[in-house]
């Protein structure tokens, strides 16, 4: 076992932000820490004076330094008095003080674990597409080739990968659910004899694919689809999936719910009867493992990278393609299984899923056994 693990991120590592990283490093050294690893967490961020969050293991800030100066002075001194045999694990890609910290542990001859969190997706990368281009040229390249392991998060963000380099050094291994979050008191929020569906988000039109999910439910209710969608969440893509809601006159059958929070989301997933995530790029969606931690039966496309072992697990539906029509025969497929109560099956499979295989001491077992790896 080595013998400390660092995890480093961006920005004060709390887990309650809206950053995903922070939460998932959170999860992964608090996981690792109770399998009786030494662990700490060390953010870069413009405020390294802020309270830290409270953990039973040491959390440091650092400053975060401009492109072209070097690192903050402290974070070099705390990566030379690292003891031997300790590990790195960076969370994040296209951020230039990590390069510099993959830099300096090469020098050191410190190990690092890369997890880029999704950031090699085929369409994430269509983003800024010629400053990402040059970048990796220069920077990434050389912290990918460098580290002892890369961690994906998904199949389809491990395959893409190669059409940029070639990697011997990957692996897959997802993120994973904490099961003390999803506990609350139930509720019921409305009297119904249709199905209710959902998504929980970012209202992110093109990357969630929900312009698809609104018009495979268009397709599914002109064809005498009894349900009703909810969904949860607002973004800057609001006022055009509005306007797509509009345009298929459904204002009576789509509810925008807006962000919710805490045990007031985690009531509105659970009355949902089925949960949908028909993305066009993921990395490993959490609001998914959320769901099926609260036994909802799944509808998800291809590119959420669960799809497969949804469709094995047989605890939901998975399209191949992010298509209108493949959104409408899955949910008429739903609506056949919901008239005969067999969802409720699903759910439970749901459940078993994420606790069999997603549960985050699960996910540190796997990562211990990378870390174990490079100690030896």
């Amino acid at each position: 076992m080595p013998t400390k693990i660092i995890h480093l991120v961006l920005g004060k590592a709390n887990p309650d932000r809206m950053n995903g990283v922070n939460k998932v490093a959170h999860n992964q050294a608090i996981a690792l820490f109770e399998l009786g690893c030494d662990v700490e967490i060390w953010g870069i961020t413009k405020t390294p004076s802020d309270e830290v969050y409270p953990r039973p293991f040491p959390t440091r800030l650092f400053r975060m330094q401009s492109f072209f100066r070097d690192l903050d002075p402290k974070i070099m001194t705390a990566l030379r008095a690292l003891p031997k045999n300790s590990i790195v694990h960076i969370h994040g890609a296209f951020i230039s003080d990590f390069y510099k910290v993959s830099r300096l542990l090469m020098d050191l001859k410190i190990p690092y674990v890369y997890t880029p969190h999704g950031a090699y997706n085929q369409i994430a990368l269509q983003k800024s597409k010629w400053i990402k281009k040059l970048y990796i040229e220069r920077y990434e390249k050389s912290m990918l080739r460098d580290a002892v392991k890369v961690q994906f998060l998904g199949q389809s963000e491990f395959d893409y990968i190669a059409k940029i380099i070639k990697l011997k050094n990957k692996t897959i291994i997802p993120n994973g659910q904490n099961f003390d979050e999803v506990i609350f008191d139930f509720h019921k929020m409305k009297i119904k004899s249709h199905p209710i569906i959902g998504f929980c988000g970012r209202l992110d039109l093109y990357y969630k694919g929900l312009d698809v999910l609104i018009d495979g439910f268009s397709k599914y209710c002109a064809k005498g689809g009894s349900g009703e969608l909810w969904l949860i969440g607002d973004g800057p893509d609001r006022p055009k999936l509005e306007a797509q809601v509009a345009t298929y006159n459904l204002q009576e059958r789509v509810v925008f719910m807006g962000a919710r929070y805490g045990k007031d989301k985690l009531n509105r997933i659970a009355n949902m009867d089925l949960f949908c995530h028909t993305s066009r790029s993921e990395g490993s969606p959490t609001a998914v493992l959320e769901a099926a931690a609260l036994k909802r039966p799944l509808l998800v496309s291809t590119a959420t990278n669960v799809g497969q072992i949804v469709e094995e697990r047989g605890c939901g539906i998975h399209i191949d393609t992010a298509t209108g029509k493949a959104v409408e025969k899955g949910l008429f497929i739903f609506e056949k299984k919901y008239n005969f109560n067999e969802h409720q099956i699903m759910g439970e499979s749901s459940f078993r899923m994420v606790k069999e295989e997603f549960r985050w001491e699960r996910i540190a077992e796997k990562l211990l056994e990378v870390y174990n790896e490079v100690a030896a």
